[in-house]
């Protein structure tokens, strides 16, 4: 496992289910739900929004809970990496594959984007994970086990000239977390 210094890093899955979402899915964390109903406004009859349908203004309450992963040459990469994640993991992930995480926590990744991509479906994961911590300076570590509620949902990039899904937009929360 790769290990970048001064950011907590999944350990192993402690337990976890996914599934794609409907309308009669109940989401632990309230905010989730706001954005796939925004998301589900956005895309009207379409199977899924393009990346144009959304304007940031309207998503301010999600923000920094969000990440934008587009994939170009087989890579996913993020194009944006919510304020949330870099204060979290201290480590900035925009323009970087995700690739650059640990295999585990990559490979993981990758199919699930995959996932949302092949199908052109929303798709919803729980997971609790055991995250090490530590200082900058590698003085101290400590381990927690947390549990993250996220949803990922497609996106087409017409500026790119088709409407495939070229991006998947995730929003994640901490559940029973007290983060903003």
């Amino acid at each position: 496992m790769r290990r970048a210094r001064g950011w907590r890093h999944n350990r192993a899955i402690l337990g976890e289910s996914e599934s794609t979402v409907d309308e009669a899915h109940k989401f632990k964390e309230s905010r989730l739900a706001d954005l796939y109903a925004f998301w589900q406004a956005r895309k009207g009859t379409r199977l899924y929004p393009d990346r144009a349908d959304l304007d940031p203004v309207d998503m301010r309450a999600w923000l920094g809970h969000l990440m934008l992963v587009e994939h170009a040459e087989a890579r996913w990469t993020y194009r944006l990496y919510g304020t949330y994640f870099v204060e979290t993991f201290r480590r900035e992930m925009t323009g970087k594959s995700i690739d650059e995480l640990p295999d585990e926590q990559a490979k993981l990744l990758q199919e699930e984007y995959d996932r949302v991509r092949a199908g052109a479906v929303p798709v919803f994961r729980t997971y609790s994970a055991l995250f090490e911590f530590g200082t900058l300076d590698g003085r101290k570590s400590w381990q927690l086990d947390q549990t993250w509620e996220r949803i990922s949902l497609p996106l087409s990039d017409r500026a790119k000239g088709d409407d495939a899904v070229r991006l998947v937009l995730v929003g994640a929360y901490l559940v029973g977390g007290h983060e903003t």
